[in-house]
């Protein structure tokens, strides 16, 4: 799933350890970047031309990208032969995915709303008609206390990196509130919701309502009786 990236890997590895990139790499790198100079040219073109331009784009690039997908201004996507999105999905202004070292695959009837962030080290599913409100973190790979070693972020080489991964899976009809973090080993069950300013870090009941910094239960809604569409 990684291959793609190898080049990039391995090249910020060696910038770490102030060791020289091979011109090989540099020569990638470099045409990947000219690539990146037309991204960013059709990152932020507005209105409806903008919807058009971007998927047309991204259509032979993502590894799958559905019908009638709306991918907004601003939104950032890296890595992206390892994402895939489904039918009628919209990924809404400045959002940010990031799965150069790990899959994300979005299902279909998703909104992923402004400013929010998906960082792939390990996978994060989102099933069918998962909604996902401004602003929430979801992140499958954090740093954590281990062994001894650092929680400093990723400018340090690999093998010193305290770092916790673990996949995410959000089951379809599951919602989650504004500004909420999901960290890694959070599950949501069929139909449960997130209140707003939570943080969630362990699977959370089918059709339950949680809140807070511990995902603390405190109701249940009904089961979806509507059709597919």
């Amino acid at each position: 799933m990684n291959r793609p990236y190898n080049t990039e890997i391995d090249a910020f590895a060696r910038f770490l350890r102030s060791e020289a990139i091979p011109l090989r790499s540099l020569f990638v790198l470099l045409l990947k970047s000219l690539f990146a100079l037309v991204e960013g040219l059709l990152r932020y073109i507005p209105g409806g031309f903008g919807y058009k331009f971007r998927y047309y784009f991204y259509k032979p690039l993502l590894k799958h990208l559905g019908k009638n997908v709306l991918i907004d201004v601003g939104v950032h996507l890296n890595g992206l032969k390892n994402i895939s999105i489904g039918d009628f999905t919209w990924i809404d202004s400045y959002c940010r995915i990031d799965a150069m070292l790990g899959e994300v695959c979005l299902g279909k009837r998703i909104h992923v709303a402004s400013f929010s962030i998906i960082g792939a080290r390990a996978p994060v599913i989102l099933e069918d008609y998962v909604g996902i409100s401004a602003c929430v973190k979801i992140y499958a790979n954090s740093e954590h206390p281990l062994d001894g070693k650092r929680m400093s972020g990723p400018m340090i080489p690999e093998e010193f990196k305290a770092f916790h991964s673990k996949s995410i899976i959000l089951h379809r009809d599951s919602f989650v509130g504004a500004n909420s973090v999901l960290l890694p080993g959070a599950e949501l069950g069929e139909g449960a919701v997130v209140g707003a300013n939570s943080i969630i870090a362990k699977p959370i009941e089918p059709w339950t309502i949680v809140v807070g910094p511990s995902g603390k239960m405190v109701g249940r809604r009904e089961p979806v009786n509507v059709p597919d569409v």
